[in-house]
């Protein structure tokens, strides 16, 4: 009989210490460690890394300012430096009017040549003698139109260029020997095909001055009457300018294809020649 009271009693002590212990864990114990959790330090949130970048920019823009082969050498250091600066694209504009300038002095880039007028030239004819283009010869001596006059230094560019568009930056990027030479924003892109997606190669296929059917050569008296464009093949894709609003002031609507302001087609109709390639990427 005792014994039978003793296990009855060990049974009921396990039910209720049982109980006791589940009552603990569930409201005690996380009731405790909510309070820990509160008194617990804060964890610390770790100090961003400062921008080294915007600091060397920021000391590099008197030079960025400048035109000169030493102010350039700075501006291509700080972009192989801090590639992925947030000032990256100041440092590239900054970089391609710098190029743009200094092709232009012979003491710069001496891989150019000068080339003095002789009785009977013409710019067709002297591009014909260096073996050039017309109008990279006209757009690089910045001439106000195609009279020379005898004795008058013509620079002769020395230009191989290649070309990148960018969907994603919406640029397009002249190469010269493979080295960047300028980036230009584009006004518009409208790709389709297989030119739409993924690199795609192509080049320059064409280079058109249009009166309405009719083709006009460069330095004809209605050469400022066409309408201009460069067509990309394969592909079939074009680089256009963008379109100046009518008479009535409606500006129409961009052409499809690759489409920059008038001033930088203006680059890019004399940079790029027929033959010169061109990635889509």
């Amino acid at each position: 009989m005792i014994l039978k009271a003793l296990t009855i009693l060990l049974l009921v002590a396990t039910v209720l210490g049982g109980s006791a212990y589940f009552v603990y864990d569930l409201y005690y114990k996380d009731k405790k460690l909510d309070v820990i959790e509160q008194t617990a330090p804060p964890t610390p949130v770790p100090t961003p890394t400062p921008d080294q970048s915007i600091a060397a920019w920021e000391n590099l823009k008197p030079n960025a300012a400048k035109d000169t082969i030493e102010a350039r050498e700075s501006i291509k250091n700080f972009i192989t430096t801090f590639p992925d600066s947030a000032r990256l694209s100041e440092a590239t504009a900054a970089l391609g009017r710098m190029n743009l300038v200094l092709f232009r002095d012979t003491a710069a880039t001496p891989a150019n040549t000068v080339y003095i007028v002789k009785k009977g030239d013409s710019l067709a004819k002297i591009a014909s003698v260096t073996k050039n283009n017309v109008e990279q010869i006209y757009w690089i001596n910045q001439l106000p139109n195609i009279n020379l006059q005898i004795g008058q230094q013509l620079l002769i560019p020395a230009l191989n260029t290649s070309a990148v568009v960018n969907r994603e930056k919406s640029t397009l990027t002249v190469l010269n020997n493979g080295e960047f030479f300028k980036e230009y924003p584009l006004v518009s892109l409208t790709l389709t095909g297989a030119s739409g997606k993924g690199d795609f190669e192509t080049k320059v296929a064409d280079r058109v001055a249009r009166k309405g059917e009719t083709r006009v050569a460069f330095g004809a008296k209605d050469y400022a009457e066409t309408v201009r464009f460069v067509l990309l093949n394969p592909g079939g894709v074009s680089i256009h300018p963008a379109p100046t609003p009518a008479p009535d002031g409606t500006i129409p609507p961009n052409p499809t294809g690759i489409v920059l302001s008038l001033a930088d087609f203006n680059d890019i109709f004399a940079l790029l020649k027929t033959g010169t390639p061109l990635t889509i990427k």
